[in-house]
C-alpha cells in the first residue's frame, strides 16, 4: 500500500548533511545561493567574451599555422612548403582543427582560427568557473576572487583570439580542471578514461602542456587509488594519442619535438631574461599586489580542506585535486622563466597564471575571504580605470605588444582576414609584386633580403625544385602571400629544418636568437657563381658560400636535409625514426668555415 506523499525532499544546502526533507521556507532560502552561483559563471564569462570579441584579430605568428592547414588542404601534407617536411605548428591540434574547419566551412582559416579561439576560450573559462564552484559546493556561499584578475589583464583578453592555440589550450585547460574536480571514488570506469583522455591531450595541444598533464593524471589517481589494471587503463587511455603521434611525428618529419621548439631552444637556459619577462608581464596590470591575497586565499583552502580531510561526506574537495593545477602552473611558470620568457609580451605565462588562479577564482564566503573579494574588486576598479599606464604600450625592454605593433602597422583595429595582411603590411607590397615577376621569370630566382632589409631577386640554380625561393622575414605573411609551390625560407629557423638547427651562440631577442644569414641561402639556392653585385648586397663574401655549400653536403647536415627532402619511403620512415634523438639533438655553427670544418673533417 502506497503511504501519502509528504513534502519533497530536497538536496542539501554545500556544506550541510542532506535530509530527508525542507520546507518551503528553507527552500526559497536557498534559491538565492544558487542563482548567485549561477551568476559567478555567467556574469564574467559573458564579459570575457566581449572583451575578447573587441579586442580580435590574428597575428602574424597565427598566420604560420594557416599555410600548413592550406597544405594539407591541397593534399601536399602537414608542411610549411611542397616537397621538405617540416613541422612549423607548434600546436598540434590547433593545426588539425583548422584543417578540418577549413574544409568543412570553407570559410577563410585566419577568419576560422579568430572565430574559434574565441568560442574555445570563452568555453574555458566558462568550464574553469564551474569547475571551481563545484569543487568549493561544500561551502555554502561562494564570492568571486582570482577571476577579477582575468577581468583586469588585457592579454588574456588577446590572446582568446590571435590566431595561436592558446584559445584551445584555455579550453583545454577548463575542461580539464572541470573533468578532475568531477572526479570521485567509484565512478565508472570509462567515464576515468575519458578524462585520463582529455589530460593526455595537453602535449597535442602544447608541448610545455605536459607538465599539467602529468599533474592532473597524478591527482586523478591519487583520488581514485584504482587497481593496477585500473591504473594501466587510465595511463594507456592518457597516452595512446600523444604516443601515437610522437611515433608519426619522429617517422615523417624525423625529430621529437615540432620545429619552433628547435629553433628557439626549448631546453636552454636564462633565467635573468624569464625573470624579466614576468614581471613585464605582472607590473604594468599592477598584479604585484593582487598576489599575496590570491595566495592567502589559496593557503586558507589548503588548509580547510587538510581540516576535513577525514570528512567522507559527499562534497568534500580533495586536497590533490585543489593542489594540481597549483603545482602545474608552478612548475609551468618556472619553465618559462628557465628559458627565458618569449618575445611576444605575456602570451607564455598565461597559461601558468590561468592554472594558478583556478582553485581561487571564486572562493567560499567567510570573513576573511569577503574582506579579501572586496579588496579584488577595489583593484579590478583602479586596473582598468584610465590611472593605470596604457596596456597596448608597443613593446617593453624584454617583450613586444604584437597586437599593438599589427593594429598599427595593418590599421585595422580588428584584423581577422588573410586578406587583410596580404594587402597592407608595410613590408609586403615589394614584395608582393617581386612574387609575381619572379614567377613569370624564364629561370628560378631567388629572394633575399640586403641589410636594409629591401628585397631584391638573384638568379637559382636551374635544378632546382622551385622556381621561385624567397626569404621570410615575417613567416605567417609571407607564408601567406607565397603560391602554395613556391619555397619560403624562414629566416628565423621555425619552417626550416637547416635554420632551425644552427648552434644558439648568443642571447638575443627571444625567440630570435637563430638568423639564417645569406650565405646559407646562397649557399643552398643561388647559382653555383652568384654576381658580385648580389654577393654584396647580401652581405656574403664568396667564400663563405662556398664553405657553406660544402658544409651543407656533409655529414650530419647532408643527413637532416635528406631526411625531410627524401621521398618517404617505409625504409625513409624507419630510420627517421630511428634517428630521430640524435637528429634533434644536432647542432651546426653558424659560421661556415667552422661548421665545414666540424662537419668535413
Amino acid at each position: 500500500m502506497r503511504t501519502p506523499a509528504g513534502p519533497a525532499a530536497v538536496p542539501s544546502l554545500p556544506g550541510q548533511r542532506a535530509s530527508s526533507a525542507r520546507s518551503p521556507a528553507a527552500v526559497e532560502r536557498l534559491r538565492p545561493v544558487h542563482w548567485w552561483h549561477a551568476a559567478l559563471v555567467a556574469v564574467p564569462t559573458a564579459a570575457l567574451f566581449v572583451l575578447g570579441y573587441r579586442r580580435r584579430w590574428i597575428c602574424d605568428d597565427g598566420l604560420i599555422y594557416l599555410r600548413p592547414v592550406r597544405q594539407i588542404l591541397a593534399g601536399n601534407g602537414p608542411v610549411f612548403n611542397v616537397g621538405e617536411r617540416a613541422e612549423s605548428s607548434t600546436g598540434t591540434l590547433w593545426q588539425w582543427l583548422l584543417a578540418l574547419g577549413t574544409w568543412v566551412t570553407g570559410e577563410d582559416p585566419a577568419f576560422l582560427a579568430v572565430g574559434l579561439g574565441l568560442l574555445l576560450s570563452t568555453a574555458g573559462f566558462a568550464l574553469a568557473l564551474t569547475a571551481t564552484c563545484r569543487l568549493h559546493r561544500g561551502a555554502g556561499l561562494l564570492l568571486p576572487a582570482g577571476v577579477f584578475v582575468l577581468l583586469a589583464v588585457p592579454p588574456f583578453w588577446s590572446y582568446m583570439t590571435s590566431g595561436l592555440e592558446s584559445g584551445l589550450g584555455a579550453c583545454w585547460t577548463g575542461l580539464s580542471w572541470w573533468l578532475l574536480t568531477g572526479t570521485r571514488r567509484g565512478q565508472e570506469a570509462r567515464v576515468t578514461r575519458a578524462a585520463a583522455f582529455v589530460f593526455g591531450l595537453g602535449p597535442l595541444v602544447r608541448p610545455d602542456l605536459a607538465v599539467v598533464t602529468a599533474c592532473f593524471l597524478a591527482a586523478q589517481w591519487w583520488v581514485l587509488r584504482p587497481s593496477r589494471r585500473g591504473t594501466a587503463a587510465m595511463l594507456a587511455s592518457a597516452v595512446a594519442l600523444p604516443l601515437a603521434y610522437e611515433v608519426f611525428r619522429a617517422g615523417y618529419y624525423g625529430i621529437l619535438v615540432p620545429l619552433p621548439a628547435i629553433a628557439k631552444e626549448a631546453g636552454a637556459s636564462d633565467w635573468g631574461r624569464g625573470a624579466g619577462y614576468v614581471q613585464e608581464t605582472l607590473g604594468p596590470y599592477w598584479l604585484w599586489p593582487v598576489v599575496p591575497v590570491l595566495a592567502a586565499l589559496a593557503v586558507l583552502l589548503v588548509r580547510r580542506v587538510r581540516r576535513e580531510r577525514r570528512d567522507r561526506a559527499p562534497g568534500r574537495a580533495s586536497l590533490a585535486v585543489l593542489l594540481a593545477p597549483l603545482a602545474a602552473g608552478a612548475l609551468l611558470a618556472g619553465y618559462v622563466v628557465r628559458v627565458g620568457g618569449d618575445y611576444m609580451h605575456a602570451r607564455m605565462i598565461l597559461p601558468a597564471l590561468l592554472l594558478l588562479l583556478l582553485p581561487v577564482l571564486v572562493v567560499p564566503a567567510t570573513r576573511f575571504t569577503g574582506v579579501a573579494s572586496a579588496l579584488l574588486l577595489v583593484w579590478l576598479g583602479v586596473a582598468v580605470s584610465p590611472l593605470r599606464m596604457p596596456f597596448d604600450v608597443r613593446s617593453t625592454p624584454g617583450s613586444f605588444n604584437v597586437r599593438s605593433s599589427d593594429v598599427e602597422g595593418l590599421g585595422d583595429h580588428n584584423p581577422v582576414r588573410t586578406a587583410t595582411w596580404v594587402d597592407n603590411w608595410p613590408a609586403l607590397p615589394e614584395g608582393r609584386g617581386m612574387l609575381a615577376r619572379a614567377a613569370r621569370a624564364p629561370r628560378p630566382t631567388l629572394l633575399y633580403f640586403d641589410a636594409g632589409r629591401r628585397l631584391h631577386a638573384t638568379p637559382m640554380r636551374e635544378d632546382s625544385p622551385y622556381h621561385v625561393v624567397i626569404v621570410g622575414r615575417h613567416l605567417g605573411v609571407t607564408g601567406a602571400a607565397a603560391p602554395l609551390d613556391a619555397y619560403v625560407n624562414d629566416a628565423w629557423g621555425l619552417a626550416s629544418p637547416v635554420g632551425a638547427h644552427l648552434a644558439l651562440e648568443r642571447w638575443s631577442w627571444p625567440g630570435h636568437e637563430k638568423f639564417l644569414r645569406n650565405h646559407w641561402v646562397f649557399a643552398e639556392w643561388a647559382v653555383e657563381h652568384p654576381p658580385q653585385r648580389d654577393l654584396l648586397r647580401a652581405g656574403a663574401s664568396r667564400e663563405a658560400v662556398e664553405a657553406a655549400r660544402a658544409a651543407l653536403g656533409c655529414g650530419e647536415l647532408a643527413e637532416l636535409k635528406e631526411s625531410v627532402r627524401a621521398p618517404l619511403t617505409a625504409e625513409r620512415f624507419l630510420r627517421n625514426l630511428t634517428g630521430a634523438f640524435e637528429r634533434t639533438r644536432f647542432r651546426f655553427a653558424r659560421w661556415p668555415v667552422a661548421a665545414e670544418r666540424a662537419l668535413c673533417d
